[in-house]
């Protein structure tokens, strides 16, 4: 019971600060409006400067559990995310991509050898839908928690054109959007309230001759359940019960190119805190968790990385 309801918890604080992928989906349509869908082709490669940092503190208190005090993380992330299509197609008007991700570091190439940056190379295979959604992955379990992070963090605005509503079409527009958190956690019924505005285009980061569109979207989690009874369905699977709340923010920004439709600059900063009683339904063998977390995370598009 110990083991399982330590790894229970342990699991939702790990990725704690995994943002949401994507918010709603619509479609494009209409000749006068802006479309940003990546214009991709079999064999292109792009790739991505990314840096970041994650924290994260927790602390926990129990009467029965003994010697489980989790680490506390302060990691700083800089490495190339590079992308290479496999496929691109097509459904209900918008693209289908396959694609490999690699994560790569040349801070670490030792001259020694032909490239011992390999020896810290990560890679997964994954799909976009045409619903702006990751459709199928294979390979991200091997990446390590923070390149789940950055990986997360990148896919969600290099396919947030796919998801912009079809009403958008200028600067200066608002809309507003509800998404129920996905990642599993010891808090049931959470919900991200966005607010996404259409800023003003400017030239691009990457590339001056080019335009770029703005999008800056704040989003607030928010509990729709009892902080006094939070249990969710599959912890009442395992003879669990929760009490406790939890609360989030997140800011992202992301400079599209209206020529090519690339993510060509992302920033995302999150802040997320629990607090949370788990115990068995008899109410023993109760632990209280606490977790504050927080990530920053931005991207560039590296010149000469597209064509």
């Amino acid at each position: 019971m110990k083991r399982r309801l330590i790894r229970s918890t342990l699991h939702w604080t790990t990725t704690l600060v995994l943002p949401v992928l994507f918010a709603f989906s619509s479609s494009l349509a209409g000749e006068n409006r802006l479309r940003l869908l990546p214009q991709l082709t079999a064999g292109q490669v792009l790739r991505y400067d990314i840096r970041g940092l994650v924290q994260k503190h927790t602390k926990t208190e129990s009467r029965v559990v003994r010697n489980v005090v989790p680490q506390d993380v302060k990691q700083q992330f800089i490495g190339i995310l590079q992308i290479t299509v496999k496929n691109v197609g097509s459904e209900n008007g918008k693209p289908v991509v396959s694609a490999l991700a690699e994560f790569k570091y040349p801070q670490y190439k030792n001259a020694a050898t032909e490239d011992s940056a390999n020896a810290l190379k990560h890679s997964a295979e994954f799909t976009i839908g045409s619903n702006g959604q990751l459709k199928l992955a294979n390979g991200l379990e091997e990446f390590s928690p923070i390149e789940a992070l950055a990986f997360s963090s990148w896919i969600s605005k290099f396919a947030f054109g796919w998801v912009i509503p079809e009403r958008i079409a200028k600067p200066g527009e608002v809309w507003k959007s509800e998404e129920p958190e996905t990642i599993p956690g010891p808090i049931a019924r959470l919900v991200w309230e966005r607010t996404t505005t259409f800023g003003e285009n400017g030239k691009c980061p990457v590339s001056g001759s080019e335009n770029c569109a703005v999008f800056l979207t704040t989003a607030v989690l928010k509990q729709k359940s009892s902080a006094d009874n939070s249990t969710p369905e599959d912890y009442k699977l395992h003879d669990l019960k929760t009490r406790g709340t939890a609360q989030g923010e997140n800011e992202t920004y992301s400079s599209i190119s209206e020529v090519s439709g690339l993510l060509m600059r992302g920033t995302e900063d999150v802040h997320q805190s629990m607090e949370v009683v788990i115990a068995k339904t008899d109410g023993t063998n109760d632990v209280k968790y606490t977790v504050d977390a927080t990530s920053h995370f931005e991207m560039l598009l590296i010149a000469g990385a597209a064509p």
